[in-house]
């Protein structure tokens, strides 16, 4: 089995990935404000996380 096999079933059509990303709040079309806050807040806090592990 190779690496790229092992992924398939989360990339392929259907998979997970898919699933994942229909349901992400993110990726909802929407002009709300909040939901652009939340989001940025994450972003931030990921890279503030990123920056102390360095």
């Amino acid at each position: 089995m190779q690496l790229g096999d092992q992924a398939a079933r989360f990339l392929g059509p259907g998979g997970l990935w898919q699933q994942w990303l229909q349901d992400a709040s993110h990726m909802q079309r929407t002009t709300a404000p909040a939901t652009y806050l939340s989001l940025i807040r994450r972003l931030c806090a990921f890279v503030d996380e990123w920056a102390e592990a360095r």
